[in-house]
């Protein structure tokens, strides 16, 4: 620096806490924390959902241009999306790769990533009970009493 002070070299965020906040334990301590959260905030503001976005916020994605924005508008204007299955299926050109990709740059579909979603139910295995049979009769014949 022009005054002959020296800044150690533990870099840029460190150096302006040292310039900027008050020379006391608790700022040195309290500080990198603050830095932390402010990094996961920005993690999470950054996710859009599918279903509910406007056509900017779609753009803003990467992967996403005005085609593939028409695209999803219009499939969700016919009903939400259920899940990333149904948003690859009624969306064309998304395929796995494409999906992986727009989940990576921030796109949510009710508001999960690919590979969030629960796997399916499996279907539970219940033994067959066979059901006695009717007796087969001819079109138009009624039951009869028996005496």
């Amino acid at each position: 620096m022009a005054n002959g002070s020296k800044v150690e070299n533990r870099g840029t965020f460190h150096w302006l806490v040292q310039r900027l906040l008050p020379k006391t334990k608790k700022w040195r301590l309290v500080a990198p924390l603050l830095g932390a959260i402010l990094l996961l905030s920005a993690a999470f503001v950054g996710a859009v959902e599918a279903n509910r976005a406007s056509a900017s916020d779609l753009d803003a994605i990467k992967g996403i241009g005005p085609v593939m924005v028409e695209r999803i508008v219009a499939a969700r204007q016919e009903r939400p999306f259920a899940n990333w299955s149904d948003f690859s299926n009624r969306v064309r050109g998304v395929g796995p790769a494409t999906a992986a990709r727009l989940s990576a740059n921030g796109l949510r579909v009710n508001g999960k990533a690919l590979g969030q979603e629960a796997p399916p139910t499996p279907v539970r295995w219940q033994p067959m009970v066979p059901q006695p049979l009717e007796p087969v009769r001819p079109p138009g014949a009624s039951p009869k009493a028996q005496n």
